[in-house]
């Protein structure tokens, strides 16, 4: 069947309240045409590993692809592409061989140039992934020398389930915007992912990528709420707080991440409702864009840079 056939077909079904149709991801030439705003120069980056685990698990495949973007959410032209495996010095397990189409023999005796890596981030403004805190984590263990840029997720900097998307995974997202894609190809996944980001959101009808810089940009407040009465867990679950698993955070208890303007009222909930005093000791974490999802201490910025934030954070315990 030729490719207009094809079209009259799904045009047909799409009218019918019967179907969907979804078109397989064809990349585009732009998603828009130039204008005189400034261009900022993104990158959409995917990794695949032989696990989750960035303390025994290793990078196998690095995908890049950078885009021009201006600060209002819009995507111009997609640019050059960067893409290459590594080998991990290990077997590849059977079930993540089966997930990528990534072999033993496909990685054998690759070695991905750290400089080359650095060399290619080196003019980019936002690195953006679809899980940031794996993608930017095992970036940093294989390339401990790349240089600090701000990041952004695709993942959890949109309120997907507010637009009407229940699932985070970047296929689902993709069938929601009638497309879809082979995934967990770290190339592939980036262009899926610029294209996600180049849409509008379904119900605000935002820019994707406008909501992601707002969120991604902002500085966040991380809340330990430690020592809380046992009693206190389902009131705290209720609020959206989460029990600390990372390795990497520094207490073990439920805690919460917010932006600064929700602070204040936080911390007088946690006063009347959990803790019943006027002045309480809340354990938190400051982060920004370039230190936000980072696993490494050295790569977190100088914390005199939020100081009078701290401060600030502070008076509001003592009430």
């Amino acid at each position: 069947m030729e490719a207009h056939d094809l079209k009259k077909l799904a045009a047909i079904l799409s009218e019918s309240d019967q179907y969907r149709v979804t078109e397989k991801y064809k990349k585009p030439e732009f998603y828009n045409t130039d204008d005189s705003s400034d261009k900022l120069i993104g990158v959409f980056l995917d990794i695949e590993a032989t696990g989750l685990s960035c303390n025994k698990d290793k990078l196998i495949e690095l995908g890049m692809v950078k885009f021009e973007y201006t600060q209002d959410g819009r995507i111009f032209s997609l640019l050059d592409e960067f893409s290459s495996y590594q080998d991990p010095n290990m077997p590849i397990p059977e079930v993540i061989s089966k997930l990528t189409g990534i072999t033993d023999d496909m990685v054998k005796g690759h070695q991905i140039n750290e400089n080359e890596v650095a060399s290619y981030l080196e003019d980019v403004d936002i690195i953006i992934a679809h899980n940031a805190g794996f993608d930017r984590v095992f970036l940093e263990m294989t390339f401990p020398n790349i240089a600090l840029k701000a990041w952004g997720c695709s993942m959890y900097d949109i309120d997907w389930k507010i637009e009407g998307i229940s699932s985070h995974k970047l296929e689902y997202i993709a069938y929601k915007y009638n497309f879809f894609f082979k995934g967990h190809r770290a190339i592939v996944d980036c262009l899926a992912g610029i294209h996600i980001l180049a849409q509008e959101l379904l119900n605000s009808r935002q820019a994707v990528l406008k909501q992601l810089l707002v969120n991604a940009l902002a500085v966040r407040f991380k809340l330990y709420a430690n020592n809380s009465p046992y009693e206190s867990k389902d009131l705290l679950k209720a609020r959206g707080y989460k029990w600390s698993m990372n390795q990497n955070d520094k207490h073990r208890a439920w805690y919460i991440e917010l932006t600064e303007d929700k602070v204040a009222e936080e911390i007088n909930y946690l006063r009347s409702n959990i803790y019943g005093g006027s002045s309480i000791n809340i354990p938190v974490e400051i982060f920004d864009a370039y230190s936000r999802f980072s696993g490494n201490d050295k790569q977190l910025l100088d914390p005199l840079k939020h100081q009078e934030k701290l401060e600030w954070f502070q008076s509001l315990c003592l009430g």
